[in-house]
This record gives structure tokens, sequence and C-alpha cells, in this order.
């Protein structure tokens, strides 16, 4: 709660934290309030891409049911995020579904898909699957907080188990 308040009042430029999500997310809304214009916040994740800018992944587990329109709002913010955080003149936006092809996908990715490429300020490249999320091929991933939540908590258990058997090998 401090953090939002020295973040709302100027004194802080962000807020970061390793605790509880849903805490951090509360204090921040209550304390810092939304960007005018934004239906939804989301939890924006930097996906580490060796040699390469990280991939931003949004949402991470804020919005496990969202709307169309905020999955736009997730890509615009995301894009922002991804050009004055990581220097990225023109972040390319993928939408996180189960196949490439514009016509794939539940029916939010369908509906999502030309919101998406008629968005002013996005330069969306399609659908994206889970193995393009750590490749240079997209900067900014947007999915539901629910799937963007597994999505990382995969990562993470994946890169964990990769170090554990790497350890063991070395003895």
């Amino acid at each position: 709660v401090r953090a939002a308040e020295a973040v709302r009042d100027g004194k802080a430029s962000a807020m970061v934290s390793a605790g509880n999500t849903g805490a951090t997310m509360a204090s921040a809304l209550l304390r810092m309030g939304r960007i005018k214009g934004v239906s939804r916040p989301a939890i924006a994740t930097p996906i580490p891409v060796p040699g390469h800018t990280p991939t931003v992944l949004l949402d991470a587990g804020a919005n496990a049911e969202v709307q169309a329109e905020w999955l736009v709002q997730f890509a615009q913010m995301g894009s922002v995020y991804a050009r004055t955080r990581f220097g990225i003149e023109r972040p390319k936006v993928g939408l996180l579904s189960i196949g490439e092809e514009a016509g794939k996908g539940d029916p939010l990715r369908k509906e999502t898909y030309p919101l998406l490429e008629a968005a002013p300020g996005i330069d969306f490249i399609g659908n994206v699957e889970g193995r393009d999320i750590m490749t240079t091929n997209v900067d900014v991933v947007v999915t539901d907080g629910f799937t963007g939540n597994v999505v990382l908590k995969t990562l993470e258990g994946g890169v964990r188990a990769v170090v554990h058997a790497f350890l063991e090998a070395c003895g």
C-alpha cells in the first residue's frame, strides 16, 4: 500500500512486489487508480529470451475472464511497456492461441483477432502459440489472465526442472 501511495504521490516511478499478487493489484487499484480509458489492469511479465529483449506476457494472472476489448487494451499497454522499458521501436504483438491461423482459437480469440488488426498503435502479427513466447518472433503476447498464469507457472516449473536435472548431472 505504501509503495502504491509513493507512485501516486510522485515519490516513486514504479511499484514492484514479490508478495501476494492479489494484494498488490488491490493496493495499486485503490491507491493509484486506473489509467484513463483502461477498463481492466493486467499483470505484465517480462519472459526472458536468451540473447534478446524479453517478451512481455500480459495478462499473467489479474483477469481470469476477459473481453475482447480488454485484450486490445492489454496489447496497447504491452506495446507501450515494451517500447519504453526495452527500447523496442515497433513491438510485435501476438495473440496467444492454439494455432497461428486467423480462424483458430476459442470465440474470444476469434472476436479479438480483427479488433487487434484494426487497433491503432499496434504492430499486430497475428496469432502466436506457446512455443513462440521465448523467441524473437514476438515482443508482446496478449491473453487472458487464466491462460497467462498457466503459461507463466509452466515456464517457471520447466526452468526449475532443467536446473535441477543439470545440477544433479554435475554431481
